[in-house]
């Protein structure tokens, strides 16, 4: 779910109360949501080129947390878009970061990353099984899907 933040009304406010995007955004706040349990999935992902860089997977900030077990960790690495600077084939690393008691929302996650690589079709349902993986309210996906999808969206 991106930070972007729909300030105005896109005319179907009767349907999807007014939320802001950025403020229900969970970028750069996983760690912080996941130590207070609020949040059961993170994830994270870059070209391998890019790799390492802490501000793109966060591996070290979760050190403690997958040091006392509290939260597990998987990853996988899928075939992306050609680029356009060299016009090889991307390699997309995705790391997640679950509570223990939610890991089955990883290989569902996992599910969800292989297909689109697989189809590169993405779609409103895609996206709402994404959200509700990584802990957004119902609410919150309505107002982020509404924004993203609908013909009125910027």
């Amino acid at each position: 779910m991106g930070s972007d933040s729909m300030s105005t009304d896109v005319g179907h406010q009767d349907v999807f109360p007014m939320i802001d995007l950025a403020a229900a955004s969970h970028n750069g706040r996983e760690l912080e949501l996941m130590l207070q349990e609020s949040k059961p999935l993170a994830m994270f992902y870059a070209e391998i080129s890019e790799l390492p860089d802490e501000a793109l997977i966060p591996e070290d900030s979760f050190k403690p947390l997958l040091a006392n077990q509290s939260v597990i960790r998987a990853e996988t690495i899928v075939q992306g878009p050609r680029s356009p600077k060299t016009g090889n084939r991307t390699n997309i690393k995705y790391v997640l970061f679950a509570l223990r008691s939610e890991a089955w929302r990883m290989e569902a996650m996992l599910l969800l990353v292989e297909q689109h690589a697989r189809t590169g079709e993405w779609n409103e349902t895609c996206e709402r099984m994404e959200c509700f993986l990584l802990g957004y309210t119902d609410e919150e996906t309505d107002a982020w899907c509404e924004n993203r999808f609908s013909k009125h969206a910027y």
